[in-house]
């Protein structure tokens, strides 16, 4: 399939983990790229040198089209978000003069009911016609940003589920997508099925509170999963992912559960999703968080706990186990998950399933 990105310029916003991997990979197979980061100290580095430095399975030096903290000077027709989804608010509002119907948007992820956010706050800036919006099942990479212009990448992810707002819009979203990653996604027909399926939410937020010891420890390292996925922890999130699925089921879609995705994405085999974790290569080289502030709770409780349990309530679906998560969080970080998080009615839900 040709892409209708042939001979155009993808603009990447978000200069983290991901954004600084996607830019790398797509410049180094061909594609030109802009990128954006809101804070211009954060990208310097890439600014002053234009290129990004990727390791592991993609190797070379990245010279990227254009680099800036001026979102005008870098837009273009196709746009990567590769931010936290907690920024795709600012991100929809930043963008808002600069897009139309002609413009494709993929949220690299959506998390949970991040297009139709997203699309939310694009009108509430003045959008009248709306790009054609996208959101993945998580994020295409397994990745760390390890300098201020440089980047190891650990994994491509296989099959990762992608959706479009409005279902007609998938086939020229799909064939904007450079094709180096295009190959990575697999369609869905909405997206209630990627934002259901997101898995982040499972395998993020309580080993980061249960392992709050080592991570606030000076003297401790830790690999993230291999180190802090636990028997019993990874136990409790198979707890936390029946109730995801749960919730699933009740709205009508069958989604895979956690072991099903890590067999899946990973090429991995086990009993349950702690043989899974294990099995898994790739999560050798993952470190834990240095800090209990990390978007592995201020990004997937709000935007992927948090509307699992609205959705929960609503529906009559017990989520004893999220919750008792939730409250945990709120607890520990002093603040209100619930009160930011992305609590949808069903009745809002249901104009775009």
């Amino acid at each position: 399939m040709k892409s209708l990105m042939d001979n155009k310029t993808v603009c990447i916003y978000g200069a983290g983990h991901q954004g600084l991997s996607m830019a790398a990979h797509l410049v180094l197979n061909g594609v030109k790229v802009n990128l954006y980061n809101r804070t211009q100290a954060h990208i310097q580095k890439v600014i002053d040198s234009s290129c990004v430095l990727c390791d592991g399975m993609i190797c070379g030096a990245a010279k990227l089209n254009k680099v800036s903290a001026d979102i005008a000077e870098v837009v273009t027709d196709i746009i990567m978000i590769t931010t936290p989804s907690n920024a795709h608010k600012d991100a929809a509002k930043s963008l808002a003069p600069f897009v139309d119907e002609n413009t494709v948007i993929v949220l690299n992820p959506g998390r949970t009911f991040g297009a139709i956010e997203f699309a939310e706050e694009l009108k509430k800036n003045g959008v009248r016609s709306l790009p054609q919006i996208a959101e993945t099942q998580t994020i295409v990479y397994t990745c760390r940003k390890s300098g201020e212009n440089s980047t190891s990448i650990f994994a491509l992810k296989d099959d990762v589920k992608i959706a479009a707002l409005k279902t007609s819009n998938i086939n020229v979203i799909m064939r904007a997508i450079p094709g180096c990653i295009r190959e990575q996604f697999s369609s869905v027909d909405s997206v209630a099925f990627t934002s259901l399926s997101n898995i982040g939410m499972i395998l993020h937020c309580a080993p980061v509170l249960m392992n709050i010891g080592w991570i606030e420890s000076e003297k401790a390292e830790f690999k993230y999963y291999y180190d802090g996925i636990s028997p019993s922890i990874a136990r409790y999130l198979e707890k936390m992912d029946k109730e995801r699925v749960s919730v699933a089921n009740a709205l009508g879609y069958e989604v895979e559960t956690l072991k099903n995705w890590l067999e899946r994405t990973y090429h991995v085999q086990g009993n349950c999703v702690y043989e899974c974790i294990k099995a898994n290569e790739t999560y050798k080289g993952i470190d834990a968080p240095p800090t209990i502030n990390t978007r592995y709770l201020f990004e997937d409780i709000p935007n992927g706990l948090v509307p699992i349990e609205y959705l929960g309530l609503q529906l009559g679906v017990s989520t004893t186990n999220i919750t008792t998560i939730i409250d945990l969080a709120n607890s520990v970080m002093e603040t209100d998950y619930r009160k930011s998080g992305r609590r949808f009615d069903l009745a809002v839900l249901e104009q775009f399933f």
